[in-house]
């Protein structure tokens, strides 16, 4: 049976609402990625700025305990002692995406067989690679902000097993983990999951990246995230929290309305595959800590996407992996579409401003890891 939270609604955490109205509309810049946002906080007050999100359904669920016969046989699974692969008793499930957006290196046949063409005019390469599935938990709990601790802190943990065992193979370019949750999020299943993608060729936001990060260790000998977190510490306007081991911050040029991204200091290797059991415990504590505090500002669930950049597998990290939660409370339209920039309708120094004073409302988090506002 699906569980959800109770978090009280607070309407209003004190902040006028002209620190979301800056005088004119401005394009913004992410000096990580040369993306370009337009930040135009006005827009928040037309006519159903926030879209009704639609309830994903459906009568079976093939992730559930019990429907293990429903998914492709298990690559990495949490288990009760003394259960078999592929059969009921487990806490976390890995397995291949049964529809995946990639062709397996090791597929033979006429369709993956297709040769790579270098027509001027219609260029083609193959997608190789692989992509999983993680099922995060046996029942049908569809919100992330409805796990546990523990249960947050072992998916970022078979995150990195999975990461290790794809970089081993020694096969791939390209890494990407990302999580969908509800509707406008693009998630099609309910049930609590996230996906892991590895293929041979880099995608063209980590050419950018990489890029970008190669040209400034060149130029300066040293890396930009680094030097970035360092300027947003200094600044202050978009720091949510600051722990021994995270910044946690709304970016200067946030690609959704309410984007968190959470950096890892340099007391955390480069590549997520490397990161100690205590930095994912502490990710998975601001991670809970950040979803709970939105939902008290959005006043309810919302759908997100969850993604983690990374470095290329294939060379020496030129940057570090992070995590970045994009809330998707509105919807692209003609001009996203368009121009490749993103409408942010929400200022990033008042959604942080927002959510600085909801950590401080919310300072720490109970046994069962939920977020409560105190009475005023």
């Amino acid at each position: 049976m699906e569980r959800r939270q109770n978090t009280r609604t607070v309407k209003s955490v004190g902040f006028p609402q002209r620190m979301n109205s800056p005088v004119a509309p401005e394009y913004r810049t992410d000096v990580l990625t040369g993306l370009i946002s337009l930040i135009a906080p006005a827009r928040s007050a037309r006519p159903s700025a926030r879209h009704p999100e639609p309830h994903i359904s459906r009568p079976d669920d093939p992730f559930g305990e019990g429907a293990e016969a429903e998914t492709p046989n298990e690559s990495f699974a949490v288990r009760k002692p003394g259960t078999a692969p592929n059969t009921p008793g487990w806490n976390l499930r890995v397995v291949p995406n049964r529809y995946p957006a990639v062709v397996p290196i090791t597929a033979s046949g006429s369709d993956v067989e297709k040769p790579t063409s270098t027509s001027k005019f219609f260029p083609t390469a193959a997608a190789r690679g692989a992509h999983e599935v993680v099922i995060e938990c046996p029942d049908s709990r569809s919100r992330l902000a409805d796990l546990s601790l523990v249960e947050i802190s072992q998916v970022l943990l078979a995150w990195r097993q999975r990461v290790q065992h794809l970089s081993e193979s020694g096969e791939y370019q390209s890494l990407a983990v990302f999580r969908n949750e509800g509707f406008s999020a693009g998630a099609s299943l309910a049930h609590c999951h996230s996906q892991i993608m590895a293929t041979q060729t880099l995608t063209p936001l980590d050419q950018q990246r990489h890029q970008i990060a190669v040209g400034y260790h060149q130029t300066t000998g040293r890396e930009l995230l680094m030097d970035l977190a360092e300027a947003e510490l200094s600044a202050g306007h978009r720091l949510v929290i600051k722990t021994a081991d995270f910044i946690v911050m709304c970016p200067f040029a946030s690609r959704a309305p309410w984007q968190v991204r959470f950096i890892p200091l340099l007391s955390a290797p480069a590549f997520f595959n490397e990161a100690s059991d205590h930095c994912l415990s502490e990710l998975a504590r601001l991670l809970k800590q950040t979803i709970n505090a939105l939902e008290v500002a959005l006043e309810g669930a919302f759908s997100f996407n969850l993604i983690l950049p990374h470095p290329r597998l294939d060379q020496p990290p030129q940057y570090r992996w992070m995590l970045e939660l994009l809330p998707r409370i509105g919807r692209h339209a003609g001009w996203e579409y368009l121009s490749n920039v993103e409408i942010v309708t929400v200022a990033p120094e008042y959604a942080a401003a927002t959510l600085r004073e909801l950590m401080k409302q919310t300072p720490g988090i109970d046994s069962s890891g939920k977020v409560t506002v105190p009475a005023k």
